[in-house]
């Protein structure tokens, strides 16, 4: 019994731990978004685990890998690794960064995202200012 209760404490206590750690959207519940890989046109990186990737059409979807990848950013260019012709987050579906030695990411999520939703993501990391609303705004409601 005293093995027992230490496991359940030590997986509550790295549970509570995952869940501080987490950076600015990440949550425990993943995104099941997919889109067809032909359809991928841009991306834009928003740190070494967090990428916006636009489909035709300019849609936004926000990708979580499983890992970083460590030194990922615009000088760097990405593909996409899928089985079926769509980039889901199941399924072995990955990011390849190409570098001297490429690199096979997992994604952990993705996410559809509105216009609004993709503001928000560029506020919370640092991509973009928060919108300033100035007081004659206000004063016009």
């Amino acid at each position: 019994m005293k093995i027992l209760r230490q496991s359940a404490f030590l997986g509550v206590a790295m549970l509570a731990t995952a869940c501080t750690t987490m950076g600015p959207t990440q949550t425990a519940a993943t995104s099941n978004d997919c889109f067809f890989a032909r359809s991928l046109s841009d991306w834009r990186p928003l740190d070494d685990q967090n990428l916006i990737l636009f489909a035709r059409g300019r849609q936004a979807y926000h990708v979580q890998l499983v890992r970083p990848a460590f030194g990922i950013g615009y000088d760097v260019m990405i593909g996409v690794s899928d089985r079926d012709g769509s980039i889901c987050p199941y399924g072995g579906d990955a990011i390849i960064v190409d570098g001297p030695m490429p690199d096979r990411i997992s994604i952990r999520s993705i996410r559809k995202l509105s216009d609004v939703q993709l503001e928000q993501i560029y506020v919370e990391f640092g991509i973009k200012a928060p919108a300033i609303v100035s007081e004659t705004a206000l004063d016009t409601e």
